[in-house]
């Protein structure tokens, strides 16, 4: 709003020039007498450069060569205003009648630097370099008082260069500028049109003011813009003020999101956006959106805003809410599961994280929704809110339903010396059944889970994150089934299906620099139990874990069956420990039931030695085939 000040004070100066010019007299005297009242009133030079004289067609006036205007004393940065050539035409019969109507006011090649110093003074404040008058300090005149009124029909510039620099921050600059104003009586409206691509992609504003005199008075007044770009606009219908202050309607609406914004040297999503609301900005830089919507990404989301503009950074204060969000395009049943990604297999992407946006905004934007469709993760009943504070975002989840149950806790991201990550959450209730099909592509598992997570990691990539995560967590399953398989019957050797009912399941872990680890992992089940232990590489994606299903005898395990699970997250190799199967619990005596035991689990197995093999590498290799069978059976292979 300052710059439109600033371009406002331009004009009306570039007016009073131009009337100075045409009552003096031609040639060289013109420019010297314009220049002189120029010095008089502003306390800056007016320097003509080239040849000044009458134009006599199509209406009366004045053309010039190059003209420049001096900047405030205070800065060192070359004129305030200069131009290569103008032309300013008057109604000669108005100005007879001492009315000084400008016709015409056109400029070729403008350039105009609007300048704000460390003390906050503007160099278009055209008062503060003017000279005391020692005539007027001892009384007023009252008759000098009263100023000849002017009138300026119409303003034309091309190829117009607009800079823009406030102390401390870069210099902001619109190039090949071309705007036209027709303002027909000094009283009445006016209208404005301008074309310009300040970033690059062309855009054209046009503007309806209701009384522009008001405007300038530092009043309010009823206007109309509208803003066109990429087959996309934005209107604003209300009153407006260049305190600034604003209060009316604004409406936006683009069929290609990011090719409008990008206009406006802003990023924006791909597709429609839709967008309107009632906005008010007071002087004090305290704005607020009421009755908002966003459509965006075939969402429609209501929005109200209390934004405040005065400090370093905006402080939002914000409310969004939806019936049924939806991120993307819904899949079909058999593609509801995280995409498998080849990318993966090559690790954690190693590109820099840019988290500048966290340093754009402070405030709280509180969220709601009835219903959320994630593409392959349906929520239920959402509300969150998200907490910026000096580029610290702290988002809490109050209330997620998600896989049939909940989930609460907090998520924080810190950009404030180095970018770092940290959450605790805690889930209730969650099905294990649409949760394992959604994460593992495993549907075998029934049942319901409580957990809790929390981590912590920093780094500047995905893959410095997940290498250097901390943390700890632990998961506790009530009664549940295994569908497809019994493990007793395999245990048995029977893979024939069936299923397992287990009547619970717990499992703690803690991680280190990247690495998870897990050593109490425990199914209980009717006659069969489970353990597990191990680590997951969590960085560096690999897995090197035994999983020990085990039957249940009168005094203790009559038998067990290790299987080494180990290698890469994408192909590991499922190995069963054939000799702690067959050692186990019996190591104390193995010589004196070692007879026994090959019958036992012969008979047991239904294994037969072929020809020429042993009863120990017959029992290797049915142990081998079935564990591997069952195993993949049990996580969703064939």
């Amino acid at each position: 709003m300052k710059v439109i000040r600033g371009i406002i004070a331009a004009i009306v100066l570039l007016a009073i020039s131009g009337v100075v010019l045409i009552v003096a007299l031609p040639g060289e005297k013109i420019a010297k007498l314009a220049a002189d009242q120029v010095k008089a009133q502003t306390g800056r030079d007016l320097v003509f450069e080239g040849s000044v004289g009458f134009s006599w067609y199509p209406v009366l006036g004045i053309r010039t060569e190059a003209v420049r205007f001096g900047n405030a004393s205070w800065s060192s940065k070359g004129p305030m205003f200069q131009a290569e050539s103008a032309v300013i035409g008057v109604d000669a019969m108005a100005a007879l009648g001492g009315d000084i109507r400008i016709k015409t006011l056109e400029l070729v090649s403008p350039d105009v630097l609007l300048e704000v110093n460390a003390d906050g003074q503007a160099n278009w404040d055209l008062t503060a370099d003017k000279a005391p008058d020692p005539a007027t300090t001892s009384a007023p005149d009252v008759s000098a008082s009263a100023a000849t009124p002017i009138t300026l029909e119409s303003l034309s510039l091309s190829n117009a260069r607009l800079r823009y620099i406030e102390a401390g921050t870069q210099l902001q600059e619109i190039a090949n500028l071309s705007l036209t104003l027709d303002w027909p009586e000094r009283t009445g409206p006016a209208s404005l049109a301008a074309e310009a691509a300040p970033f690059g992609k062309a855009l054209a504003t046009q503007a309806t003011i209701a009384a522009p005199l008001t405007l300038l008075q530092g009043g309010t007044t009823q206007v109309y813009a509208k803003l066109t770009a990429a087959q996309g606009q934005a209107s604003f219908t209300g009153q407006f003020g260049i305190a600034p202050e604003a209060q009316g309607r604004l409406e936006v609406n683009a069929p290609d999101a990011h090719a409008f914004l990008a206009t406006l040297g802003a990023t924006g999503p791909e597709g429609p956006l839709a967008a309107s609301g009632d906005v008010t900005l007071t002087g004090n830089q305290q704005m607020s959106l009421r009755g908002g919507t966003l459509q965006v990404f075939g969402n429609t989301f209501s929005v109200q805003a209390d934004v405040n503009l005065s400090g370093t950074r905006p402080n939002v204060i914000a409310q969004i809410a939806t019936e049924h969000l939806r991120l993307q395009d819904s899949q079909t049943a058999s593609d509801n599961a995280i995409p498998k990604h080849e990318a993966d297999i090559g690790g954690w992407s190693k590109e820099p994280i840019d988290a500048q946006a966290l340093g754009l905004i402070d405030g709280t934007i509180t969220f709601a929704a009835e219903a959320m469709d994630l593409g392959y993760i349906p929520v239920g009943k959402t509300r969150a809110s998200l907490t910026i504070d000096t580029a610290r975002a702290v988002a809490t989840i109050e209330e997620m339903a998600i896989f049939d149950g909940a989930v609460q806790g907090t998520l924080v991201a810190n950009n404030r010396n180095g970018f770092s990550v940290r959450g605790d959450l805690t889930a209730a209730a969650i099905g294990l059944e649409p949760f394992l099909a959604t994460a593992a592509d495993i549907d075998r598992f029934t049942g319901t889970a409580d957990a809790r997570a929390t981590f912590l990691s920093s780094g500047d990539s995905v893959d410095t994150l997940m290498n250097g995560l901390s943390g700890e967590g632990n998961l506790s399953v009530g009664r549940g089934t295994i569908e497809g398989i019994d493990l007793d019957r395999l245990l048995r050797g029977d893979v024939t299906g069936g299923t397992t009912v287990f009547d619970n399941m717990a499992a703690s872990w803690t991680i280190k620099e990247g690495v998870l680890q897990n050593d109490d992992l425990v199914m209980g089940l009717p006659r069969l139990a489970a353990t597990g232990k191990g680590t997951v590489g969590l960085g560096l994606q690999t897995i090197d874990y035994i999983f020990t299903p085990q039957l249940r005898g009168t005094d203790g395990p009559a038998l067990m069956v290790p299987v080494k699970i180990r290698g890469s997250w994408h192909n590991p190799s499922i190995v069963p420990d054939l000799e702690a199967a067959i050692e186990s619990g019996f190591e104390a005596d193995l010589d004196a039931i070692e007879d026994s035991l090959k019958d036992a689990v012969q008979n047991e197995l239904g294994v037969t030695p072929q020809e020429g093999q042993s009863t120990e590498d017959a029992l290797k290799k049915k142990l081998e085939d079935e564990a591997k069978k069952g195993l993949l059976n049990l996580l969703g292979g064939n």
